[in-house]
């Protein structure tokens, strides 16, 4: 004590005799600001509150005189000849256990200047700061130089990564590639050398792959292709012999919740998601910063951490720097001072904020990009560096996600909470913006299915794996959240943002061509004339009508099955020939001969101006709005279509739904006459569009109604949204729908902050009660709302808008969004031309989970009918008794041998399975199998579902 007043005498006696004309301090005064930091001072850890002046820079000597927690100390501070804002003031003794106020005066030119602020306990903090570069294949520019930036990138982080080697451990450089879609280019370009070096240089840890293709609209997905966007990245590492078990999913907002359904069979279980900053995100930053265990329906666990956003790198850093917005190649930049803008204070405010929310964790993790696409930030090493030798905590740590994850989990794994329910992704609504090529993806991932299905079902030989894989992936990237170029919408004739588009168009395109030419080979062999094989694709046994090509059934109207019986068939006005099929088993097919001559006929569908019927609905249409008015089933007695109309046509200009505007008077006519098949065409002039047409389509005896919707959109750059409305009437409905591996109740099985605005369906959206409902099945257009039109005015950033709802009442109205360009960035600014959307109906006694999944799988994947090739009999070589069990996909084994195929339990209990070989003189083996269809565990012919879960086997003969 003594020792401090003499200072301070001595030190006002050396002032009071200085010269009048000494430099006067520019500030005028200070503030304290608490921070959770400790800086290493004089050999101990000294938490650390920072000094602020105001009113001007300190740019003389000073001291800090220090009252805190019962001691007392004293700083000389040096103002320098540039001045300083802000000086860190070490704070005397250890870490408080109770808030305690802090007392500084501060002498600086003979003045006194005083201050106080409260400190609160601060625990020791570990920041993993993960580097990497967020993977748009486009936006920034074209996407050959985007890959060629991300490639760079890898050579670059390499070099970095030995230079630092000898660096403190936290320090060392790490570089995580975010998405395998730049590894599977680099490996692809490199010659052996380079692959050797960068196998290396993964084994090392200083490049980390996680398992995700890109960065995908995972609800956009279905379930084969969800689990293959992790296939090549898994594959690949596996060949050299490394195992990844996590995902980085960058800028997106929301994930499907059957990531976690299928994280045992991919072996993916850890998920660290960065979203965007702000764009168009609704409620979902709630979620920051708050880990859980996802558990699956079923109950397994993905662990999952949605953190700060990924843009706070380009935020201190990158903004700048040169980058892309400022010249057209950018390179990694040395400024030569790696600690200026830096994480200092940012990262004090964001640790503070984490104790205010009692952030029961002493860790987290951050990205530390530059931008989008951007080069590699080199001087991140000496940054982190620099910091840990100043800074006791938070201690930074260079890492990747599966290192992270590591040592979380072995930290807290027994306080992580577990958490279920859909993250109902937000940026799944710009993929309405391109329509047309949307419906062709969707239908590409389900015939490539069915050809896998054939391939399986005929056994035979050479299937091509490869180019299965080559498909899956040009599916996967349609689903890729980048749509075009960052000025898409304000510049949308930019040769660039044209360029982009046309690059991202190009993958539905491959994806369509590719399934068709797959499904084509699944198919062929030596033709047999005059006739047609029909097959089944999926487990269950179907009654329904297939549609012959005009070439195909060129010998007449007349169809004999294989033992010379006539069937039901009908030559439609488009020169096809309908054919109905009955009683065809699963994963079977049924041959069927063409001959000259009348068509039988011994079932009747009927039709009139406005109505239809075919033995169990009976259909009528507003004759003014051509709107389906009337809905009723043999069996259900009542109108299951609401006031004002089924699949009605509704405009939203400037997407207002104050503003709204709906088809012009119909023109209805009768297209199919029976008596197999009946439909009626309504035509109508429509806003937004050159025409509008709505085909409604029975056929006698089977359970479905058709719609086909025709829009000639006209192009509109402004804002706008396209809907067709299905208001049934159900009372007390309970809504439910199909995501990737399973189904989920509207609002009940959401999380919390999760997207109800609008929703993103794979094949079904069912609308009952306990005693009736309707099954809505959609092909071509995924977005849909309930009760009302929750999209409208939903245009921009919406930053924190009001505009983002938290609740979804239960209703049976459903709205299909086929249409909109409500996104300032990206996303497709206008879309014309004809696109076509189908719509399936099936009216339900009391809901069944098992027969909805079934009748979206029979809409999504319709009988093939193909010129007669092979064994008439050609079948599966074993039957499945599965209900409540469904099949999702079969295919052929990789490696040849017998089939792999994936179950679905739909049910609350656990299910049993029976597999049957149909050669009674052969026995079957069964195992349990991953995603890379390995042996995993032998099983016997009787398997057992958990409830609600999915299996993978592999099934062969002995």
């Amino acid at each position: 004590m003594a020792k401090y007043y003499l200072f301070l005498l001595m030190w006002c006696g050396y002032y009071t005799a200085a010269n009048a004309q000494d430099k006067q301090p520019a500030f005028t005064s200070i503030e304290l600001k608490p921070t959770v930091a400790y800086l290493k001072h004089e050999g101990r850890a000294a938490r650390m509150v920072r000094l602020l002046f105001h009113g001007g820079k300190n740019n003389v000597a000073a001291t800090a005189f220090i009252s805190f927690n019962g001691l007392k100390d004293s700083i000389r501070i040096n103002g320098g000849s540039e001045g300083m804002n802000v000086f860190e003031l070490p704070l005397p003794g250890g870490p408080v256990q109770h808030e305690t106020q802090l007392d500084v005066k501060l002498a600086a030119s003979g003045r006194e200047y005083t201050a106080h602020c409260m400190v609160a306990p601060a625990p020791e903090w570990k920041v993993y700061l993960l580097p990497h570069s967020h993977v748009d294949i486009g936006y920034t520019n074209v996407q050959e130089k985007v890959m060629r930036l991300h490639m760079n990138n890898i050579d670059e982080a390499i070099k970095i990564a030995q230079r630092t080697q000898d660096y403190p451990a936290d320090a060392r450089y790490k570089w995580n590639t975010e998405a395998f879609w730049v590894v599977d280019h680099y490996l692809a370009a490199a010659d052996e050398t380079k692959k050797k070096a960068f196998w290396e240089a993964v084994k090392k840890g200083w490049i980390n792959i996680d398992g995700a293709y890109a960065n995908i609209n995972t609800s956009v997905t279905d379930s084969r292709q969800l689990m293959q966007m992790f296939h090549t990245a898994v594959k690949t590492a596996k060949e050299h012999g490394l195992d990844i078990s996590t995902m980085f999913q960058g800028d997106i907002p929301g994930a499907s919740w059957g990531l976690s359904s299928q994280s045992a069979i991919t072996g993916i279980r850890y998920f660290w998601g960065a979203p965007n900053a702000g764009d168009r995100i609704g409620n979902s930053p709630k979620w920051r910063d708050r880990p859980f265990y996802w558990q699956s329906p079923a109950g397994e666990k993905m662990l999952y951490w949605q953190s700060e956003p990924y843009s706070i790198g380009y935020t201190l850093k990158g903004s700048k720097i040169p980058n892309f917005f400022t010249i057209e190649d950018p390179v990694p930049y040395y400024t030569g001072k790696p600690s200026e803008n830096f994480l200092n204070p940012y990262l004090f405010d964001y640790l503070a904020e984490l104790d205010r929310k009692k952030f029961p964790y002493n860790m987290t993790i951050m990205t530390w990009a530059m931008s989008d696409n951007a080069p590699i930030d080199p001087e991140l090493p000496e940054a982190v560096k620099e910091w840990n030798e100043k800074f006791a905590s938070p201690r930074l740590i260079i890492t990747s996600v599966k290192q992270f994850f590591g040592d979380f989990e072995a930290a807290y794994k027994d306080k992580i909470p577990v958490v279920s329910g859909d993250y109902t992704e937000f940026w799944t609504d710009g993929i309405a913006s391109a329509a047309k090529e949307t419906g062709y993806n969707r239908n590409a991932s389900e015939r490539l299915q069915q050809a896998d299905a054939i391939w399986a079902l005929r056994n035979k030989p050479g299937y091509p794996a490869k180019d299965f894989d080559t498909t899956w992936n040009n599916i996967l990237l349609f689903n890729e959240h980048t749509w075009g170029a960052y000025n898409s919408i304000s510049h949308p004739n930019d040769p660039k943002a044209v360029s982009q588009w046309g690059y991202k168009r190009s993958f539905a395109l491959k994806g369509k061509e590719q399934s068709a030419a797959l499904l084509a080979e699944a198919v062929e062999g030596q033709a047999i004339a005059n006739a047609v094989d029909v097959y089944n694709t999926i487990g269950d046994t179907r009654s329904e009508v297939v549609v012959l090509s005009a070439a195909q059934s060129a010998a007449g109207d007349l169809v004999k099955d294989i033992n010379g019986k006539s069937v039901p068939s009908q030559r439609l006005s488009t020169g096809e020939l309908a054919v109905m099929v009955k009683q065809i088993a699963p994963f079977s097919k049924q041959r069927f001969t063409v001959h000259a001559g009348k068509a039988f006929a011994n079932t009747k569908a009927a039709v009139t101006n406005t109505t239809l019927q075919n033995g169990l609905y009976k259909i009528a249409l507003d004759e003014t709005t051509g709107n389906i008015i009337r809905l009723e089933r043999t069996g259900i007695s009542r109108n299951l279509a609401d006031s004002g109309g089924l699949n009605q046509y509704s405009y939203l200009p400037g997407d207002s739904l104050a503003k709204i505007q709906y088809a012009g008077p119909a023109k209805i006519s009768i297209k199919e006459r029976g008596p197999l098949v009946v439909s009626l065409l309504v035509e109508s002039s429509a806003p937004g569009a050159n025409a509008l047409s709505r085909e409604i389509r029975l056929a006698a005896g089977v359970d479905r109604i058709e719609i086909i919707n025709t829009i000639d959109k006209k192009a509109v750059t402004a804002k706008e949204g396209v809907h067709f409305a299905f208001p049934f009437n159900v009372a007390d409905a309970q809504v439910r729908y199909s995501i990737p591996w399973g189904s989920i109740n509207v609002e009940a099985d959401q999380l919390q902050y999760a997207n109800r605005n609008w929703y993103t369906v794979q094949r079904w959206v069912d609308v009952s009660n306990k005693d009736y409902g309707v099954t809505w099945s959609t092909p071509d257009a995924p977005l849909f709302e309930v009760g009302k039109q929750t999209t409208a005015d939903l245009t921009g950033g919406l930053y924190d808008s009001p505009k983002w709802i938290s609740f979804t009442e239960q209703h049976p109205a459903l709205y299909s969004w086929v249409m909109n360009n409500l996104w300032h960035t990206n996303f497709r600014h206008s879309q014309e031309g004809p696109a076509t959307f189908r719509y399936y109906l099936q009216v339900h006694h009391a809901y069944d989970a098992f027969a909805v999944n079934q009748s979206g799988l029979a809409n999504h994947r319709p009988l093939i009918a193909a010129a007669a090739a092979g064994n008439a009999g050609e079948s599966l070589f074993f039957s499945i008794d599965t209900k409540p069990v469904y099949i999702e996909s079969i295919k052929p084994a990789d490696d040849g041998k017998g089939v792999v195929l994936w179950l679905v339990n739909t049910s609350d209990m656990a299910a049993p399975v029976t597999f049957t070989a149909k050669d009674k003189t052969a026995a079957l083996n069964i195992w349990e199998s991953n995603m890379l269809e390995e042996y995993k565990q032998q099983l016997t012919n009787k398997v057992t579902l958990p409830a609600k879960g999915i299996m993978m086997l592999r099934v062969e003969t002995k």
